[in-house]
């Protein structure tokens, strides 16, 4: 591919994440659609604006097939029999809501979508690997030690991880009188 001197190399305004959400839900909004209206919809928009679509139709409809699954996820389309999709009330109410665009941070607002999303995400656990050092931090502050308590070494990873999880303690609110 020829970087053409635009802003970004593979940066096509009309193939990212919020328009082509758009153009299913407008699609969607006349009635029932498959994989290849919204792909079709695409292509004339392209056209109107004079431009080649820039990547393949195969590339096309697996970005389209994304954003298909993940406006299901989000209740906005429901599957109906014959590979087809319709808007659902939640769906009229986004487009209502967001006629020039919709992306998943819009999305993220349904309460059901964002747990399913924040349950598809490795645990913060798993990407800590000082997580003994927060958590003995988090269980000093709860139990009245000051912060001056950390024991490791100052400027290491563990002393900061140690106050990150005694400042945490500290915004929780979880503190055990001094005394008890």
């Amino acid at each position: 591919m020829v970087y053409d001197g635009g802003m970004f190399p593979d940066d096509y305004p009309l193939l990212n994440a919020p328009s082509l959400l758009t153009v299913i839900l407008h699609a969607a909004d006349d009635g029932p659609v498959t994989l290849e209206d919204c792909a079709e919809r695409v292509v004339a928009l392209f056209a109107e604006a004079q431009e080649v679509l820039p990547v393949t139709p195969a590339d096309l409809r697996h970005r389209l097939r994304g954003h298909l699954r993940t406006l299901e996820a989000a209740l906005v389309l429901e599957a109906i029999p014959g590979d087809a999709w319709r808007l659902t009330l939640r769906g009229r109410e986004a487009l209502r809501r967001h006629p020039g665009g919709i992306d998943r941070t819009d999305l993220m607002a349904y309460p059901d979508f964002a747990a399913q999303i924040r349950a598809s995400l490795p645990g913060a656990s798993h990407d800590d690997p000082r997580e003994a050092s927060y958590e003995q931090g988090y269980v000093a502050r709860s139990e009245g030690q000051p912060f001056t308590a950390n024991p490791y070494l100052p400027n290491s990873v563990d002393h900061l991880s140690w106050e990150n999880g005694w400042m945490q303690a500290l915004d929780d609110g979880k503190r055990t009188p001094p005394g008890d």
